[in-house]
């Protein structure tokens, strides 16, 4: 069992195994309690000591179905994993089988593969308990079978809770490294809107400087062309500053039944158009019978949008100009493939395009492929990007058919 933490499990997919073995010493107690009850009477005090157990069983699932998925056991999940502990050690001496007693191993290995040491000790202590109070009453076990059986449960409980541990600091240390990550991307964050702004401000303030300059100049072209510049800057801004509320705060999708066929049909004439004005040949390959996911289509449709204005701008200085748009789908997933023949991208840009305000175009902003990013994450989907220098890129877009 310990190779399970040494072959790249996460922590969450240790909680989920710890359930799988809460569920099991549930069910095997489950069974001791339906094996040992024997009726000799429809007398309703014959059927007290069932009810008794079972309300504990039901209260012990409702607690467990509550527990496990914070760093910490409640007091109440303490309590009652105690109770059942000596619940579950009377119902095992009962059965007067000892070799069905390493199930009082499992509530040890729930501990170890969910929290710290402390608790598995905890855990470790009351089972001696158990088994020593057990003993005590009915004199089932040897002396020699006692300290192995004991030993046992104290070696297999801190053995898996050390193993669990290592994970456990390796997670820390990732949620701190991405800490520092994300403070540092905030920070270049905060140098990016700061030099975006500065350029659209300083022009602005440069014509109107010109414009205080020649108050007394009565040229209506002189200050229809001032004045389009700063509206012109000003809207720069305003696109720039609604980019970045974008990537920051992600709307919610509206999820709604799509075909992703008919949301590309949607925006085929913008796309076509678009190309038709810079002499690109486009080609829409769509798969038939194409399955409806649940997604958001105004969302959809921004990202293609985004992405294929992208490969119409990568494609401006090639004689070879095509753009492929297709999709396919699989049991699982659903994808939009768009491709072009543009200048293509090396591998630090394939790297880079997704960070917020990285960007290649003269004017752009470096905030479009960051939301697309957030939008497609939003919908538990991902993003692909194949490129190598004047080969063209291709960008495949992944959303899961079942949402």
């Amino acid at each position: 069992m310990l190779n399970i933490f040494r072959s790249g499990y996460t922590l969450n997919k240790i909680k989920q195994f710890s359930f799988v073995v809460e569920y099991v010493y549930l069910a095997f107690i489950c069974i001791l309690i339906i094996r040992n009850y024997k009726t000799s009477a429809m007398d309703f005090g014959m059927y007290m000591p069932l009810l008794i157990n079972i309300s504990i069983v039901l209260l012990y699932s409702i607690v467990i179905y509550h527990s496990g998925r914070e760093k910490e056991p409640t007091k109440k999940e303490l309590f009652m994993r105690i109770v059942y502990l000596f619940f579950a050690g009377k119902l095992l001496v009962e059965t007067q089988n000892p070799s069905v007693q390493i199930i009082l191993v499992l509530p040890t290995v729930i501990m170890a593969l969910r929290y710290r040491l402390k608790y598995t000790i905890l855990t470790v202590l009351v089972t001696t308990l158990v088994v020593l109070i057990s003993e005590k009453l009915y004199h089932q076990y040897e002396f020699d079978y006692l300290i192995i059986f004991i030993s046992f449960v104290w070696v297999i409980g801190l053995l898996v809770n050390a193993s669990v541990e290592v994970e456990r600091k390796m997670l820390e240390e990732r949620e701190k490294l991405q800490e520092k990550e994300k403070l540092a991307a905030i920070g270049k964050m905060a140098a990016g809107i700061v030099h975006e702004v500065r350029n659209p401000l300083a022009t602005i303030k440069g014509f109107v400087q010109l414009l205080d300059k020649y108050n007394t100049v009565k040229d209506a072209d002189i200050l229809k062309r001032y004045l389009e510049m700063i509206d012109k800057e000003v809207d720069r801004m305003n696109n720039l500053l609604k980019d970045f509320l974008q990537f920051a705060r992600p709307a919610k999708p509206k999820l709604a039944f799509c075909n992703i066929n008919e949301t590309i049909l949607d925006i085929n004439v913008l796309l076509e158009a678009q190309c038709m004005n810079k002499c690109i040949d486009m080609e829409l390959l769509l798969a038939p019978d194409m399955p409806v996911i649940l997604c958001d289509n105004n969302q959809m449709k921004q990202v293609i949008v985004n992405i294929a204005l992208n490969a119409i701008d990568a494609m401006m200085h090639n004689q070879n100009r095509k753009m492929i748009v297709r999709t396919a789908f699989d049991q699982n997933n659903v994808h939009v493939q768009i491709e072009d023949s543009g200048i293509g991208m090396s591998e630090e840009q394939v790297r880079s395009i997704f960070n917020p305000f990285y960007t290649t175009k003269e004017n752009g902003t470096g905030l479009g492929l960051s939301v697309c990013y957030s939008i497609i994450e939003n919908h538990r989907g991902r993003i692909e990007v194949k490129s190598l220098p004047n080969q063209g890129t291709v960008f495949i877009i992944t959303i899961p058919r079942h949402n």
